[in-house]
């Protein structure tokens, strides 16, 4: 009976995560079929996932007519940026407020963990009036800045350095090993599936910004893929075609970086969870 109820269940919840895998597929799959399509077609009754004529042209148009090239290289800049300073301030921050004693620790970390309920909207003005004072409105540096010290980033490492025995710390300084050498050599090496994950994540938030580049950015040859592919439209109309060859064109950087390191990742955030 045990077993019969098992069975029952862990087929309910395969069929259920199927489902939700399809829903969460559907827009990809409906972005792609329509890059391929007329823009007549784009939005035709019942959808045809697969056109009779593969129309390649809105990739020539996406490439050809908008400042892509640009775009894509910004993108990249930022994206680089983003993933610099998230892991190397966060790997940092996260094994000092894991392992380092000192005074006032926790109350610190507290309010970088209360900044994670601070919207976005609310610090843009100040930060736009200080890189405005800084002389870095268009400049792609304002766009990756506000990603230095993320609150979500360090609380992820410092829950899997609160994870690693401190007895190995101990055992890495009797045979000499100072603060930095320890984290260098030790503890690093430990923590190449959760930087990985992290390296991902940053990845991801770095190539997909869109509100920061928004804000901070109004020369169109300085801007990021995001903004750029929501501007191609006219002035009456939008091109949904040539959009939706853009977004596939923007999309294909993250599939490879996560295809790549997918397995570093779901062990990364797994361990990240071990104790908290």
């Amino acid at each position: 009976m045990v077993q019969r109820f098992t069975m029952v269940s862990g087929l309910i919840r395969t069929v259920l995560l199927a489902i939700l895998g399809i829903v969460m597929v559907f827009p990809l799959a409906w972005m792609i079929s329509a890059s391929f399509k007329y823009e007549s077609e784009v939005f035709q009754m019942p959808i045809v996932w697969i056109p009779e004529t593969l129309n390649t042209s809105n990739y020539v148009a996406a490439v050809t007519e908008f400042p892509f090239a640009h775009w894509y290289m910004n993108t990249a800049l930022v994206t680089v940026y983003i993933v610099f300073f998230v892991l190397f301030v966060s790997t940092l921050a996260g094994y000092a407020f894991a392992k380092l004693d000192f005074a006032g620790r926790n109350i610190i970390f507290f309010l970088f963990i209360a900044t994670m309920m601070i919207p976005v909207e609310v610090r843009i003005i100040p930060q736009f009036m200080i890189f405005k004072s800084l002389g870095l409105i268009n400049n792609v540096l304002s766009v990756a800045l506000p990603w230095m010290f993320n609150a979500f980033s360090i609380f992820l490492m410092r829950q899997f350095f609160t994870s690693i025995p401190n007895d190995l710390i101990h055992a890495a300084r009797i045979d000499g090993c100072n603060e930095y050498t320890t984290f260098l050599r030790i503890i690093l090496p430990l923590a190449k599936s959760q930087i990985t994950a992290l390296f991902i994540l940053a990845f991801t938030w770095g190539w997909n910004e869109y509100f920061s580049a928004l804000i901070y950015i109004n020369d169109p040859l300085k801007q990021v893929l995001s903004v750029g592919i929501a501007s191609f439209k006219g002035q009456y109309s939008t091109n949904f075609a040539v959009q939706m060859a853009g977004a596939t064109l923007a999309l294909i950087p993250i599939i490879v970086v996560y295809l790549f390191a997918q397995k570093h990742f779901v062990e990364g955030v797994a361990l990240s969870g071990v104790k908290g």
